[in-house]
């Protein structure tokens, strides 16, 4: 409950539109008197950031349908992918290389 109502689909929200796919996210029901007190809330994010479904803080089961040729248009027509600097930077596996 500290951070639920501020950040929870702020970050499933920016997770689904930084890598351009679909964002499932799972929560407890809300228990006040628990150890752990949880915000609820389970929801299904598309690629753009849209909320597709969500739950309120009781017990629930989100159902969706998930368009797969989304993930696709998004990447079509926002290309992250191709906006990558690897003269800049570049992703090294250290635990794989080491291993060589």
């Amino acid at each position: 409950m500290t951070t639920g109502p501020l950040h929870w689909e702020l970050l499933q929200r920016a997770r689904a539109v930084d890598n351009q796919l679909y964002i499932a996210t799972c929560s407890p029901a809300r228990d006040a008197g628990g150890g752990y007190v949880a915000w609820g809330h389970s929801t299904l994010v598309g690629p753009f950031g849209e909320v597709l479904a969500t739950t309120e803080h009781g017990e629930a089961i989100v159902i969706s349908e998930i368009d797969y040729s989304q993930i696709e248009l998004r990447r079509t027509n926002l290309p992250l992918e191709k906006q990558r600097r690897g003269d800049l930077y570049q992703l090294v596996d250290v635990q794989r290389s080491s291993s060589q």
